[in-house]
């Protein structure tokens, strides 16, 4: 800051200054954008809004849910899925890897079932052994030659030994059975314990055991001991798994003997199939990839679409497998692996930016033989590989047949008919928005409706035609789709006709409302803003502010009648400003109680929805409000120019004007930016604020406002 005419300003882009700026890309009115979803149909980089059809963007865990969703598909259709709590910005078009699992599976998973991150089975005495203690309790209660007394003793040394020392002493245990399931405590207590030797003398002493279930147990536990034996020391300065070169190959080989011994004994076991499940990690942790690559083929041509395995088999696949950049490369070597390879296809096809697109159409080619069985996949990967090379959109259509009309669809089929809709839209096809119609009939209500209604959304927004999303009657009414339209690209008649109709929910009607009101007063429409406020529901809300305010439960709708309009500064109501703007747009007063509107209720740095300007964003059409946005710096411009204006109302367009740049030096006043070179632009020179504040010392030094000012910046 500077004093007077001796320090210099402080220059730079600040953190405020950053805020300002709205990232690149589709965002909701000053939400944070950290994880926002790309209101576009394509998808040709990661994006952590994913889509219900396979494309590049998503993540790849999705993909793999997908797929599997389509070669076995959901008893009773996705319709029984039901909506997560992703971000209300995702809304039912989009999901993140969380979202979809709370929709598709809203039971939270048991933590002991998932796959393990990083050093699988990394030792811990303390870890959730709920399920542990589950079976050990079962296998008691069937054990009728156990005495009561003795079942509970032990029950409560199993319950004990997942966190605290035990006295095994203190246990009244004499019956045989019950000396044999305290053995098996004794063993797993120091397998917990990462005592090795003991917990492997323990259990080979139990092998032989009469009691069946611990003698199961017995053959079991070495598995479990030889992978954390093997693991054991993989583990790096921050607790990461430090990679599989860190691998114990003896006690891993250890681990894979013991399967193998297990299976033989209990080819049916309780433990079978964790049993052949753990192959897959003996394989992950050994560097064998081509047994891995194969395994996980299978499992995914064979998991249940709707069952929750499916999604833990794609964490585990992403995470063991495909989190490697020459994944692909040992998918392609393993040979007949036709769904892996077209999941790191699909992950390949992303468009990195600022570079070429890097998936040659040769390369592609030469993979055909191995989707001999799923043509269908294929053509999807060659048509998504045109598509976001930018070829030809009439090649895609070829591949592609139009199914639009089908009575439901499978992802995979979903996705093949999306992506024909897309290259229709290349191409500019006159039946494009007849196409997106005839698919809304046998689309999923959650995910795949909404999406084709916003390719449908998007087609009516290039024509021109958006009163038709909000014609009665309209196809297109997924929530977030008509709201981005309602802040972008609307008219003051769709505003006002949303809000006054009672058929639409309260949160649509509201933005409708907040939007028209906003852009009343931000285009300069100053007798719409009269006219309309005196239409505004009596019970509209002004609470929850404006960060975000899309997003929330509550649009404040109200905050134009109920907000503040005075501190230091005297002025009337919003309304009463408004009156006397529509009267006299150059009233300088008016326009500083405008200002005082705009600093004292949040809306510096505030914008509706932006689209990222491209016609195929939602949102991206010509704005439909008339007039031009003012930002309140621009008020006080004008008032400065004017020297006809009253010196108490120069005198605080001057001090105003300088406050916009404190503490930060940075304009906080103009309102969000696309761009940093358009913020940089929006900055008055460090000369023109040295002026500003020479003047309001030197020509208004009794002001109030001159007084209290001590420094520019």
């Amino acid at each position: 800051m500077v004093k007077g005419h001796k320090r210099r300003a402080i220059a730079g882009l600040t953190a405020f200054a950053a805020s300002t700026i709205v990232a690149g890309g589709a965002v909701w009115a000053c939400a944070d954008n950290s994880c926002s979803a790309e209101w576009r149909l394509a998808s040709p980089s990661f994006a952590c809004g994913g889509q219900a059809m396979l494309n590049p963007g998503n993540d790849t865990r999705i993909n793999m849910v997908l797929l599997m969703r389509s070669l076995m598909p959901p008893r009773g259709g996705e319709a029984r899925a039901t909506p997560g709590n992703d971000d209300r910005q995702f809304g039912h078009t989009f999901m993140s890897w969380d979202g979809l699992r709370q929709a598709f599976w809203p039971q939270p998973a048991a933590t002991s079932s998932a796959p393990s991150q990083g050093a699988a089975d990394a030792p811990r005495i303390c870890a959730d052994q709920d399920l542990a203690v589950d079976a050990f309790k079962a296998a008691l209660a069937q054990e009728r030659a156990l005495p009561a007394a003795e079942r509970d003793a032990l029950s409560a040394l199993r319950t004990q030994m997942s966190c605290r020392e035990v006295k095994w002493e203190d246990a009244p245990v004499t019956s045989k059975p019950g000396r044999d399931y305290l053995a098996y405590l004794k063993a797993a207590y120091a397998f917990y314990g990462n005592d090795w030797t003991a917990a492997r003398q323990g259990f080979a002493a139990l092998a032989r055991a009469r009691t069946g279930w611990v003698a199961e147990a017995a053959h079991y536990m070495p598995i479990r001991i030889g992978l954390r034996a093997a693991v054991a020391g993989t583990t790096d300065q921050y607790g990461d798994f430090a990679g599989t070169d860190k691998v114990d190959r003896a006690a891993l080989g250890e681990a894979r003997e013991a399967i193998a011994a297990y299976l033989k004994a209990y080819p049916k076991g309780l433990y079978a199939e964790s049993a052949e499940g753990l192959k897959r990690r003996v394989a992950w942790l050994g560097g064998d990839n081509i047994t891995l690559i194969r395994a996980y083929e299978k499992l995914l041509a064979t998991t249940p679409g709707d069952s929750e395995a499916s999604a833990l088999l794609a964490e585990e696949i992403d995470r063991k497998l495909l989190d490697t950049d020459d994944s692909a490369t040992h998918i392609a070597a393993a040979g007949d692996t036709p769904l892996l390879l077209a999941i790191a296809d699909l992950k390949r096809m992303r468009r990195e930016d600022g570079k070429e697109y890097s998936f040659p159409a040769d390369e592609l080619a030469q993979q055909k033989p191995h989707f001999a069985a799923r043509p269908d996949l294929y053509t999807l990967l060659e048509a998504t590989r045109r598509y976001y090379a930018g070829e030809d959109p009439k090649a895609i259509l070829a591949l592609l047949p139009d199914a639009a009309k089908a009575g439901s669809f499978t992802p995979l089929a979903f996705s093949r008919q999306m992506l024909r809709g897309m290259a229709l839209a290349r191409t500019g096809d006159v039946n494009e928005a007849g196409f997106w119609r005839d698919m809304m009939g046998g689309a999923a209500p959650l995910f795949q409706r909404p999406l084709v209604e916003m390719g449908l959304a998007i087609r009516w927004q290039r024509d021109g035609r958006v009163a038709q999303v909000f014609a009665p009657g309209s196809p297109i009414n997924d929530a977030a789709t008509r709201e981005i339209l309602l802040q972008t690209v609307a008219t003051p008649a769709i505003l006002r006709g949303v809000g006054k109709d009672a058929t639409r929910p309260a949160h649509e009607r509201d933005i409708a409302w907040f939007t028209l009101l906003y852009k009343d007063l931000n285009r300069g429409a100053y007798g719409d803003f009269g006219r309309d406020i005196a239409s505004l529901p009596a019970n509209a809300g002004a609470d929850g502010g404006l960060w975000s305010f899309s997003l929330q439960d509550r649009v404040p709708a109200g905050l134009f009648r109920k907000g503040t309009w005075a501190e230091d500064y005297a002025c009337p109501s919003i309304t009463q400003t408004a009156a006397t703007l529509a009267r006299a747009p150059a009233d300088r007063r008016a326009q500083l109680c405008l200002g005082e509107f705009y600093r004292l209720n949040g809306f510096d740095g505030f914008s509706l929805f932006r689209a990222d300007g491209e016609k195929e964003w939602l949102g991206a059409g010509p704005d439909g409000f008339p007039g031009r946005p003012m930002s309140r710096d621009a008020l006080y411009d004008a008032v400065i120019a004017d020297q006809r204006a009253a010196p108490e109302e120069r005198a605080y367009a001057l001090y105003r004007a300088v406050m916009c740049y404190a503490p930060s030096a940075y304009n906080g006043c103009s309102g969000p930016h696309a761009t940093s070179a358009e913020s940089d632009a929006a900055q008055a020179p460090i000369a023109r604020r040295k002026a500003w504040f020479t003047e309001l010392k030197t020509r208004y030094p009794n002001s109030r406002w001159a007084k209290s000012l001590r420094y520019y910046w």
